[in-house]
């Protein structure tokens, strides 16, 4: 199916306003409650195990339908290791394992997931995650899609609640931290590229899904470079401007002090 048309439109605008009314709900109850660091904590597991249900529900849809090399087979290029998957062990360590790895890893958590799933959900037709079905009926074909837009949602949704509940306060400085966690994660992609064969784990195979793939058989390394370039100057932005966002709304924001001693 294509972008933009009635489906692409209808799961982004339910898919949002599902977010907002998540974040809104969850937010209103931190601030009333006076919760802290371990609501946030408790809110990101749910949303990692929310994400590995998902998962569940994908894995098993793909071993009892015969879409997917006939009933009982899991193909191989469906294993969770694209980059969006890399969410899936991401947010746990982030809201289960809480310490210098996890705030480590929250730049990539944050800044490189919401840049990619917002490339994704943009563009959904490149990963086919639309499915067949042109609307977003109760039926069986619309499993995946379903899946698909509920997890990568949630790679919207617990990035914007890192930051507006201030477990997470961006730096365009913790840029090199979101890298060194996604060149892990591509070395791990490129590894079981070669070891499965059939696979195409961050487009660093065939390219399947990227503007670029012409260039992976001739220009191998330059498509690497591409790719990484993009990924870097994408998180340096978002990073940059929430945390300029952040400055512009502490600077404009009233000075409590001065009130109270009027």
């Amino acid at each position: 199916m294509d972008n933009f048309g009635y489906k692409h439109l209808m799961g982004l605008f339910w898919l949002f306003a599902v977010i907002f009314l998540a974040l809104v709900l969850l937010l209103r109850f931190r601030k009333a409650k006076r919760k802290g660091t371990q609501f946030d904590l408790w809110v990101i597991r749910g949303a990692a195990l929310f994400m590995w249900a998902w998962e569940g529900v994908k894995t098993v849809y793909m071993i009892r339908s015969e879409s997917f090399g006939g009933v009982g087979n899991y193909p191989a290029f469906m294993l969770p290791l694209h980059i969006c998957s890399m969410a899936l062990y991401a947010y746990v360590i982030i809201g289960f394992k809480p310490g210098k790895l996890a705030d480590f890893m929250k730049p990539f958590g944050f800044a490189t997931m919401m840049l990619v799933t917002s490339l994704i959900l943009v563009i959904p037709a490149s990963s086919g995650i639309l499915g067949d079905v042109p609307n977003w009926s109760f039926v069986s074909e619309n499993i995946m899609p379903f899946q698909s837009f509920f997890y990568h949602g949630s790679l919207i949704f617990v990035p914007l609640y890192m930051v507006l509940s201030g477990f997470y306060k961006p730096k365009a400085s913790d840029t090199w931290k979101a890298l060194v966690v996604t060149f892990a994660t591509a070395a791990v992609a490129f590894t079981a590229n070669k070891l499965l064969l059939v696979t195409d784990f961050m487009m660093l195979e065939v390219g399947n899904g990227s503007p670029f793939k012409s260039m992976v058989e001739d220009q191998y390394a330059l498509y690497v470079l591409l790719l990484g370039a993009i990924v870097a100057l994408g998180t340096f932005i978002l990073l940059g401007l929430f945390e300029l966002g952040a400055m512009i709304l502490k600077t404009k924001a009233p000075d409590v002090g001065a009130v109270v001693q009027r």
